[in-house]
């Protein structure tokens, strides 16, 4: 669910959307929409949906101004659980900027800081909830610039502690929105894993999994060191039998 800042068309911000005068409407660059809709849609989202559900809000613009809002709408009553933040590289310059080193494309450590900072501010769990890094082009060494931007920056959110999710935008090249680039996926069109896929993969199913083998002290008591989750610990009693139990590692 996007929400929009009020602000004049004319600014270079990219969630801007005008209040229509004497309309009751608001002007996206998506079209007409009913004014006030975001706090319209989680009143709703909060009439239909079961009170377990986690309502998350989601946007690109990271100023302050996004931050009143969320506190102007739990203030009028809006359950917001999550607080979501995009992050989109479309610009092929952009990635080889990046990839040379320069502080562009709010994807430097100091630029994430800075959202995360903001962000925190609410005191809600933070998701990376629309990720895109394109590759620059299809050769290897574009793909490769792809991967290693997206492990850097995945690495950074991860250790972040009011971080609780990163969603990546585009799954599949050529199969984003319209204007936006073919070869911003984590697989070609056919289906095949490209560099950035391995990389994430390294990071979610091995560097972030806590696998261990501990022994118990005298008093029956184990000790680890491991990342922020769920863990299934499972042991053997004396008399042989195999047990487990689950334990979520806060």
């Amino acid at each position: 669910m996007d929400s929009w800042d009020v602000v004049n068309e004319s600014s270079e911000d990219f969630a801007a959307g005008v209040l229509i005068p004497g309309s009751g409407a608001s002007k996206s660059r998506y079209g007409i929409m009913e004014a006030d809709y975001a706090f319209n849609a989680f009143r709703l989202a909060q009439k239909y949906l079961p009170k377990s559900a986690a309502l998350n809000i989601n946007d690109y613009n990271m100023k302050p101004d996004y931050v009143k809002q969320v506190e102007d709408l739990k203030r009028r009553g809006c359950k917001i659980d999550i607080v979501g933040s995009q992050m989109h590289i479309f610009n092929p310059d952009i990635i080889r900027r990046i990839a040379a080193g320069e502080n562009v494309g709010r994807i430097y450590p100091n630029q994430i800081d800075e959202t995360i900072n903001l962000l925190s501010a609410l005191n809600l769990p933070i998701h990376m909830s629309e990720i895109t890094i394109a590759a620059p082009d299809d050769t290897l060494r574009g793909r490769m610039m792809q991967a290693i931007i997206a492990r850097n920056a995945y690495r950074k959110w991860f250790s972040a502690k009011n971080v609780m999710g990163i969603t990546w935008w585009n799954v599949v090249d050529g199969c984003g929105a319209p204007g936006e680039p073919l070869r911003s996926g984590l697989f070609t069109y056919d289906m095949s894993p490209k560099p950035a896929y391995y990389a994430l993969n390294s990071l979610i199913n091995g560097e972030w999994k806590t696998r261990v083998k501990v022994r118990a002290d005298s008093d029956g008591k184990v000790k680890f060191r491991g990342f922020r989750g769920l863990y299934r610990l499972s042991w053997s009693d004396t008399d042989g039998s195999k047990k487990s139990f689950y334990y979520n590692l806060k």
